[in-house]
């Protein structure tokens, strides 16, 4: 078969669906251990359930009507929907939908997608009628398969003796361009969501698949990200038992849309006096600790369009670099290819918490982790990923955001008197170029983690100590004053009590 050109997949459409399956009025658990329950009161409520996933931020919600779905009656729970989509949330709807007059009744409420599934198999017209009626974005297509990849039909109970991408490439061609794959078990539980089938779907089919099944953990929707097609990912029993934080989930996906569609303002930033004078800082507070006349084989982790380690490449130390932006790693390489280095980089489109199962022990001799971890709530998860293939002996260079530093940003017109004081606890705040949050560290904490994970710290530094000195305002042309600025800073950097309120913190340790 010919493979279908995929819908051009933007990260910015990759969504989480929180999901719940109802049945007899409540949250039903449709995988096959059901020993778990839930750790939230009231979540098996369906209404207080989608009120709680409002409160966490969650955008939409992905309900499936199991009872219509046994039963030739699609009303079941029917006033239940209708509460539902009465919420501030998109709804993703399926379940039941056999006839037009279902069709007409879940976008009448307010249903934000329809998902149809049987009705798919044994009358395709009507999802064409349905489509021209009311526009393709409004509806996806329910494909659950056996282990075989036959479509089951009729609330998962009958295979419709048709695969997965017939039916995918069908409903194409029809105007559908969402679907969400799951896969079933003979007994009718889902199994955990199976990924390489849903990528092979969408790349015959041109649908934007969204992973269903059982999301275990967040290393499961991490998984997701990046990939052509895949547009989101269903999470259900996970978060009724806690295992995923859906809060957490939803920002780490909204910090990595924002790198995705930030490299223009990135790049801007980088040309800029102040990101040109960071990288050269930085550069030489590691390199004043860099053995000489050695090749170092080093790990970039996060290192999106490698501004810091393509100057490593350059002086013939092979470089792999990880980041899950697919943007800023073309950049990279093209950038790499221009300079003529191409072959002594290497990029690697996954997260940096899969940086322990993909690389070997000791093999990186230093490793980068610049402007990183203020990014992410899990922090800690990501460093003990990354300095796990760093050779002992090996050299760690950590620039992170500065929590001392924060009452100096502050734009006072942006807070009351009696929330000033609270500028010196700020443990978060606004990134200046991508649209999300960061978190702020200081050395001294830094430091402690490093020494009791096996690590010792050989120097500390500050960048920036004159962030908003009005020389920094200098034209790129005044190399005079751009050369006094460095040069003063570097000094700063260096000392206290000056690096102590830097905006930026770079510290570099051996792994012992």
């Amino acid at each position: 078969m010919i493979a279908i050109q995929p819908n051009p997949l933007h990260t910015s459409d990759f969504q989480i669906f929180p999901a719940m399956h109802l049945k007899a009025g409540k949250s039903f658990d449709f995988t096959q251990d059901a020993e778990d329950e839930s750790t939230i009161p009231d979540l098996l409520e369906p209404v207080a359930c989608a009120e709680h996933w409002i409160e966490q931020n969650a955008r939409w919600i992905h309900v499936i009507n199991v009872d219509a779905a046994h039963d030739e009656d699609a009303s079941h729970n029917w006033p239940l929907i209708e509460r539902i989509c009465e919420l501030p949330i998109y709804v993703q709807y399926g379940g039941g939908i056999r006839t037009m007059e279902d069709i007409d009744w879940a976008i009448r409420i307010g249903v934000s997608r329809v998902l149809i599934n049987t009705a798919a198999v044994e009358n395709p017209m009507m999802v064409a009628q349905a489509v021209a009626k009311y526009g393709s974005e409004r509806f996806g297509l329910s494909i659950n398969t056996d282990p075989e990849g036959e479509v089951m039909t009729h609330g998962w109970r009958m295979a419709g003796g048709q695969q997965a991408v017939t039916l995918g490439v069908q409903m194409y061609h029809l105007g559908i361009t969402t679907a969400v794959h799951s896969r079933i078990q003979p007994d009718g539980s889902m199994i955990g969501g199976d990924l390489a089938v849903s990528k092979e779907l969408a790349q015959l089919t041109g649908l934007t698949v969204i992973v269903g099944g059982e999301v275990r953990d967040m290393d499961d929707v991490v998984e997701c990200y990046n990939h052509e097609g895949i547009g989101g990912v269903l999470i259900g029993k996970a978060l009724h038992t806690g295992k995923i934080d859906l809060k957490r989930a939803l920002r780490a996906t909204s910090r990595k849309i924002a790198f995705e569609t930030g490299l223009p303002q990135w790049k801007q930033e980088q040309q800029t006096l102040k990101g040109l004078i960071r990288y050269e800082l930085s550069a030489q507070n590691l390199f004043n600790h860099l053995p000489e006349n050695k090749i170092l084989r080093t790990l970039d982790a996060g290192g999106g369009n490698g501004a810091d380690s393509l100057r490593l490449a350059k002086m013939n130390h092979p470089v792999d670099l990880v980041d899950t932006s697919l943007s800023m790693l073309h950049d990279l390489q093209t950038t790499a290819d221009q300079l003529g280095i191409g072959n002594t980089v290497t990029t690697h489109s996954f997260d940096i918490r899969e940086i322990r199962k993909r690389f070997a022990a000791d093999s990186f001799d230093l490793l980068l982790c610049h402007n990183v971890i203020q990014y992410s709530d899990d922090w800690e998860d990501l460093l003990l990923s990354m300095l796990e293939p760093l050779a002992s002996g090996g050299v760690f260079s950590l620039i992170t955001r500065n929590k001392h530093a924060v009452p100096y940003d502050a734009a006072l017109e942006d807070y009351e008197l009696d929330e000033l004081p609270q500028l010196l606890q700020e443990p978060i705040g606004k990134s200046g170029v991508f649209d999300s949050d960061i978190i702020f560290f200081t050395v001294r904490f830094l430091t402690d983690w490093l020494d009791k994970h096996g690590f010792s710290t050989i120097a500390d530094y500050g960048v920036f100590c004159l962030d908003n000195h009005h020389s920094f305002s200098a034209h790129l042309n005044d190399t005079a004053t751009i050369k006094k600025l460095h040069i003063l800073e570097k000094h700063l950097g260096a000392q206290s009590p000056y690096k102590e309120t830097a905006r930026y913190i770079q510290i570099i340790a051996k792994k012992l």
